[in-house]
Formats: C-alpha cells, structure tokens, sequence
C-alpha cells in the first residue's frame, strides 16, 4: 500500500503494470483514511474526494484536484492497496449514512518507507472508508473481493504470483 506514489496520466488513466488489467471503469469515490497511533505519530484522518479503479492486481485511488497551500501539511493525491497487503473488504449499509465500504490493509513491507505511511504496529491495521458514487458500491466491492479471495487462493495453493515494481 503507499500513499501519494500513483503517476496519473490523466484524470481516466494512470500508469498500468506489466501485465496488470483495469477491471471495473472509473468510479467517483469520497475516502477517508483511518491511520492509528504509532511511534511515528498520533494518529490522524485524512479525506479526499477523486476517482475509484479496480485492477486485477490493486485498488487504485486518485484525488480529484489537489490545491498545496503555503506551509500546509501533505494533502492525500492518491491511495494504492494491492491485493497482497489487504486483510478484510466490508460492504456496510448503514441506516443514517451513505454505503460505503470499509477496508482493512497493512503498509505494503516491499516498499519501506517508500509507502509514505506508517507501521501500524503488531495487531493493529490502516482503514480506509470508500464512499462509491453512482450507487456503484455493492458491485465494486463484489469485484474487491474476488480479486482479493483469488489471490488469497493462490498463495495458499503455493503459487507466485507476477511481482511488480512501481
């Protein structure tokens, strides 16, 4: 997982990975991001408002627009969870709010500090809550899911599967 490390082509594309496929189109999306207490930090939230993908290898999140005002602190421009380094996907409907899903993920360990975030420390996860515009969130977390079981297959079956740089 990193934040902030996604090269946008343009606001319908971004740099795929070798051999990686875009599954679902792109989505409108409201996040935030749930980051604990850690030695690093207190913990803190974070929001934006962009653009959702799907891909067969990660979930890809992009700000709309990002405005850096003088001396302010970084601003979330985009959010990368690849399927290796998520624990739990959940499609909430609650009574009061808008359906979202909830999304539970660790620092990607190959990228280092090279992630921009924090490890959480041992029993404690990152979160990010998904707010799918166009009523779109049921069926994108379907995908989220069968991508994230397909790879939890084949990990258990021994397989390797493609490693990627970014």
């Amino acid at each position: 997982m990193s934040l902030n490390t996604l090269s946008i082509t343009s606001m319908d594309r971004f740099d795929l990975l070798p051999g990686e496929h875009v599954l679902t189109p792109r989505h409108t999306a409201d996040i935030e991001l749930k980051v604990p207490a850690t030695l690093s930090g207190p913990k803190r939230t974070e929001t934006a408002d962009g653009f959702l993908w799907v891909t067969d290898h990660r979930v890809v999140f992009a700000a709309r627009t990002v405005v850096a005002a003088y001396d302010a602190p970084p601003q979330l421009e985009s959010l990368v969870i690849p399927y290796t380094t998520l624990l739990k996907c959940t499609f909430n409907l609650p009574t009061f709010s808008a359906n979202h899903l909830l999304i539970s993920f660790l620092p990607d360990p190959e990228l280092g500090a090279a992630s921009n975030l924090p490890a959480p420390g041992r029993g404690s996860s990152l979160e990010v809550k998904i707010i799918v515009g166009d009523g779109a969130g049921h069926g994108v977390w379907k995908r989220i899911e069968g991508e994230r079981q397909r790879h939890e297959h084949h990990r258990s079956q021994g397989e390797v599967l493609p490693a990627y740089s970014s």
